[in-house]
């Protein structure tokens, strides 16, 4: 019964791992680039970025997976932080959103839409 149950386990983590592969080849057009930059369209992107930058930058990484044919969470979140690079000036506030496989920089357009830069690790 163990042995059912550790093979059943290992299936569910390499297919977890070869749904994360998959959409790290999307995100960076089969290899062919170090890095990506794509806008994406959140409903209030605006607001909750205001509000919560840090829940707006998530959520715009994980409507670039569905953009992309993703499964959810593909991209594997680890660590979000967000900071103005002007001091005082919202409109300055960029987020870093780690993953597995690179990082993300992602802010807002003001037109409901975030932009979302990806760059692969190595």
């Amino acid at each position: 019964m163990k042995k059912a149950l550790l093979v059943v386990l290992a299936m569910v983590f390499s297919f977890g791992a070869a749904a994360n592969y998959e959409c790290y080849r999307k995100v960076l057009n089969d290899f062919s680039s170090d890095s990506a930059a794509f806008q994406v369209r959140i409903e209030n992107a605006v607001e909750i970025f205001e509000e919560n930058a840090e829940r707006a930058a998530v959520l715009g990484v994980g409507q670039l997976e569905s953009i992309l044919g993703c499964e959810k969470n593909s991209f594997a979140v680890s660590e979000v932080a967000c900071r103005e690079v002007v001091p005082g000036n919202i409109l300055s506030k960029v987020c870093y959103v780690e993953s597995q496989h690179g990082y993300f920089f992602v802010s807002v357009d003001m037109m409901d839409g975030l932009n979302v830069v990806f760059n692969r690790w190595d």
